[in-house]
């Protein structure tokens, strides 16, 4: 409970304002303790719900960088086969092979 009252100090002099003292009592020191845990909780909740956010976000980059180096490196198989073909076809025209018919 918040008990506030005045001071007793200096009662025979005049004042032109009230002066007043907050006095914090068992009641009010648990309820702002209460409330100070939940404050705290809820940032820890938000500080935990943002981090394990920005981990699946990174999981599924991460998984989409594997899936697109796979796909470079079938398509940098596929040049290097076009590309020995067309030599090996180059070769044989040099040397006056011409291709098979059926």
């Amino acid at each position: 409970m918040l008990y506030v009252g005045q001071r007793t100090i200096d009662s025979g002099l005049k004042k032109r304002s009230v002066a007043r003292r907050v006095i914090f009592g068992p009641v009010t020191i648990k309820f702002v303790a209460i409330a100070l845990l939940v404050v705290f909780s809820f940032f820890y909740y938000v500080q935990s719900n943002a981090s394990t956010e920005q981990y699946y976000t990174i999981s599924d980059l991460q998984e989409q960088k594997e899936k697109a180096e796979a796909v470079n490196s079938q398509l940098q198989v596929d040049a290097e086969r076009q590309r020995a073909l067309s030599i090996i076809e180059q070769k044989a025209n040099e040397k006056g092979m011409e291709p098979i018919s059926q």
